[in-house]
């Protein structure tokens, strides 16, 4: 009877040891999205944040307009420069994209709405600046 006892306490306590080892591999992934709309341009953030420690998503801000083609030159800042990019030539299409990759030590992105604001110059060389913001959808 004591031998069962024993047995027992035994498996028990390896069950414990590869149950907490399995969970400890696991990698949580977690998708955000967030969305947002001006009267010139409509951007999302699609990324994927694995164990709150990593990331791999992309930006992609489109020009809604059909006159994408007399752009000469963008600035884009989101948060308030956390990410920026800027071009001087015209646009070669009316799709921005750009990746966002962190690893260990670098600051992860979560559903938290996020600010764009985006300057732009056209063929006549007139300045424009709008201002939109990235939800949760």
């Amino acid at each position: 009877m004591k031998n069962n006892k024993v047995l027992w306490a035994s498996i028990s306590i390896i069950i414990l040891v590869v149950t907490m080892s399995l969970t400890g591999c696991l990698k949580v992934q977690t998708r955000i999205i967030l969305m947002g709309e001006s009267e010139h341009w409509r951007g999302e953030f699609d990324t994927a944040v694995t164990s709150g420690r990593e990331e791999n998503g992309e930006y992609t801000i489109l020009y809604t307009k059909d006159n994408w083609g007399d752009i000469r030159g963008y600035k884009i800042d989101i948060n308030e420069g956390r990410n920026k990019r800027q071009e001087e030539g015209g646009l070669a299409s009316n799709v921005i994209k750009f990746p966002i990759t962190r690893t260990k030590g670098s600051q992860v992105s979560s559903n938290e709405d996020q600010t764009i604001v985006i300057e732009w110059k056209d063929l006549n060389g007139n300045n424009f600046e709008e201002k939109l913001t990235l939800k949760e959808k």
